[in-house]
């Protein structure tokens, strides 16, 4: 009997584990929409780079939104000026669906990326088939030597798959191994995925470091246009925002408000 979990860290990958045992990311078919670049859109200029999350509960908030038609969302992210969507497919604390990824890739022409705790190649090959452009792998779910070439392998698989891999840190050693992958992006969550507690130090502290050679993406706890702007000075290439938009009556205008230069 496997012993039950100390973090929700712990929680989280036990429960991804199971759903990969269940067959939930066996998933058919063959993908139709071609491939964009999430790092490109980053790059992009004339705009704050914003990778907008598709999100409907936290569990550290709770409901943000109640669920709608995905694709509508989606668009108005596209209109809003979104370089990219970040989709959460996790069923068990975030109420995901990998529907929400095959809905959102097909609403929109920006890079779309599969938000989920990715463990194992089959996540990968259903990420691809569903039309994401890119999967992020957390850094703190691959644990000691052994976590670090299982994290290596799926790295591979993702470029294998033709998708884009975003590796994300919390912690000092995570952050600077994870510029030592084959990763394209690195990004940085302000959540301790242990307690739940965010902080902006978390991100202020890393990019202090000064590491270079991929785009680095903030995540968690961005709320206003000063935040962006903070992290923007201090060398961030791009920001994952999704309880911000969800919580609001109109995502389109508050992501045009983040983002417009």
């Amino acid at each position: 009997m496997q012993p039950a979990p100390s973090t929700f860290l712990e929680e989280l990958v036990q429960s991804a584990l199971a759903r990969v045992r269940s067959g939930y990311y066996s998933v058919e078919g063959t993908r139709t929409r071609d491939r964009r670049s999430l790092v490109t859109a980053l790059r992009k200029e004339g705009r704050v780079p914003l990778v907008a999350e598709v999100k409907f509960t936290s569990p550290a908030e709770g409901v943000l939104r109640k669920p709608v038609e995905v694709g509508s969302i989606a668009k108005a992210y596209e209109r809003g000026g979104a370089a990219g969507i970040s989709v959460l497919t996790e069923p068990d604390h975030f109420d995901g669906r990998l529907d929400y990824l095959e809905e959102s890739a097909a609403a929109v022409g920006i890079p779309v990326m599969m938000k989920d705790v990715v463990l194992d190649e089959v996540q990968v090959q259903a990420a691809q088939r569903l039309g994401a452009d890119a999967i992020l792998l957390i850094s703190s779910a691959f644990p000691g030597p052994q976590g670090k070439e299982r994290l290596r392998e799926l790295v591979s698989a993702g470029h294998d798959n033709g998708l884009e891999v975003v590796v994300e840190a919390h912690g000092e050693d995570e952050y600077r191994a994870a510029f030592e992958t084959e990763a394209d992006a690195v990004g940085i969550n302000n959540r301790d995925l242990d307690t739940l507690r965010v902080s902006l130090e978390v991100s202020r502290r890393l990019l202090s470091l000064g590491l270079s050679g991929k785009p680095v993406i903030c995540e968690s706890g961005i709320r206003t246009r000063a935040e962006v702007d903070m992290l923007r000075r201090l060398g961030a290439d791009g920001f994952l925002v999704g309880s911000a938009l969800m919580r609001s009556q109109d995502p389109e205008e508050a992501l045009r408000t983040l983002s417009v230069l």
